[in-house]
């Protein structure tokens, strides 16, 4: 197979990782992003680390980034990491760059922005896909992935197996599915303790090791699966842990949790939520994309989805802040999810 021009479209925490690792493996990639994440790799260059031990540098002269999507023309696959709200957005812009013959990929948060995107783009080919693992910007350009997880990316004839290819041999495992539905509502299940990571304010895998935090979570948890089972959406396993069981492992004491999480969890220390990164930054979070796609849901069956409608109420108070975490207690979360149910 030759090798596939890449392209990243909104390069920030996931698409500078995929794309790096990409570049270090000899890949031919470039990125489209910010300001901000472009001054800091042209002045430090590109670092890649993950929890295993991986440990990538890429000079600044390697490394083609620009603020303008002019560099899509020549790209065979279009990887796009944008927040689900630039979704739109993103699209008239690839649709106004891209060739006839590049393939299309959503590597993003959310449940339709496959489809948002091939409403603009009806010609092309647009893949879903899925990133399972949290990857976050430790600055001058260094992204770090602190959890585990194999890529998912919907299979459509042959369309994808150059980039497949690539991924692989950038050390970046990719699951293939004809159907991706299963796998992304999954996704969403899981990505419910992300707006909880950042409410708390602590590290992914202390807030995750604290019994209290998981009882807030089995909360939300339970609530979208109940809301799940009325749609007639079955989540699939992607990786270790049975989406149905989730809510009973999140409640096992500590001493057992501990057990069972380091068999099928791998978190590292320094590992925290994407929204968490989004709150510290001052930044628009995705929530209206995560526990707001389960209050949505709820509406559309005529049903209440009261606690992930607070946890979508108080990220949005944090937001209007612009104070980054509220920090808020174990305790003080869960008697705000005890008075949605009982107001």
């Amino acid at each position: 197979m030759t090798k596939p021009n890449i392209a990243i479209f909104g390069a920030g925490s996931i698409g500078c990782y995929l794309g790096g690792c990409l570049l270090a493996s000899g890949a031919d990639v470039c990125f489209i992003g910010r300001a901000r994440i472009q001054q800091e790799i042209q002045t430090h260059g590109l670092q890649l680390s993950d929890w295993r031990g991986r440990a990538h540098r890429v000079g600044k002269n390697s490394v083609r980034f620009s603020l303008t999507p002019e560099l899509l023309a020549d790209a065979d696959y279009i990887i796009v990491t944008v927040k689900s709200a630039d979704t739109v957005n993103a699209a008239q812009q690839i649709s106004a760059h891209v060739k006839s013959s590049a393939v299309i990929v959503s590597f993003q948060n959310g449940i339709h922005n496959a489809h948002t995107l091939k409403e603009t783009l009806p010609t092309h080919t647009v893949l879903k896909g899925m990133v399972p693992f949290n990857v976050i910007s430790a600055g001058n350009g260094h992204f770090h992935c602190g959890t585990e997880g194999d890529l998912a990316l919907e299979r459509q004839d042959n369309s994808a197996e150059r980039l497949i290819q690539a991924l692989r041999s950038a050390k970046l495992p990719v699951q293939t599915y004809n159907d991706l539905r299963g796998i992304q509502w999954s996704k969403l299940l899981m990505n419910l303790n992300n707006a909880v990571n950042a409410l708390s304010g602590i590290p992914l895998r202390d807030q995750l090791y604290d019994a209290q935090y998981r009882r807030v979570m089995a909360l939300v948890v339970q609530e979208a699966l109940d809301i799940f089972k009325a749609a007639g959406i079955k989540p699939l396993r992607t990786g270790k842990v049975v989406p149905t069981l989730l809510p009973t492992i999140l409640r096992l004491p500590n001493w057992l949790f501990t057990r069972i999480a380091g068999a099928l969890l791998k978190i590292d220390p320094a590992a925290r939520s994407s929204i968490y990164e989004d709150l510290l930054l001052k930044r628009k979070t995705e929530i209206e994309f995560l526990n707001g796609e389960i209050v949505k849901l709820a509406q559309q069956l005529t049903l209440s989805a009261p606690l992930n409608s607070t946890i979508v109420e108080l990220i949005k108070h944090a937001e209007n802040n612009q104070t980054g975490s509220p920090n808020m207690s174990a305790s003080a979360l869960h008697q705000a999810l005890i008075q949605a149910l009982d107001p």
